[in-house]
């Protein structure tokens, strides 16, 4: 599945995430999976609404971290396509 600026993501129903000291952990409740995450991959699934796309979601961290625009939208991508992969994320 391709995973474009425009594409508009949810959390998957099963998904559970808190925020730790310098960490996040992601709660996969359906299999027990636990995935620890950094600072801006747990704000990442945060900001995640199921109505903004990963463009949007990508201008809601900018004016958080100091990062090249592209450079984050090619990396947020990455990710996007990993999480959908292993269930976190639904793309609509």
């Amino acid at each position: 599945m391709r995973v474009e600026p425009a594409s508009v993501l949810r959390l998957n129903s099963d998904i559970r995430h808190t925020r730790l000291t310098g960490e996040g952990v992601i709660l996969r409740q359906d299999d027990g999976e636990i995935l620890v995450v950094n600072e801006v991959a747990i704000r990442f699934i945060e900001l995640i609404d199921g109505n903004r796309n990963l463009d949007e979601l990508a201008d809601l961290l900018l004016q958080e971290y100091e990062v090249e625009r592209d450079a984050l939208i090619s990396d947020l991508a990455e990710y996007t396509h990993e999480l959908l992969g292993q269930g976190v994320l639904v793309q609509r």
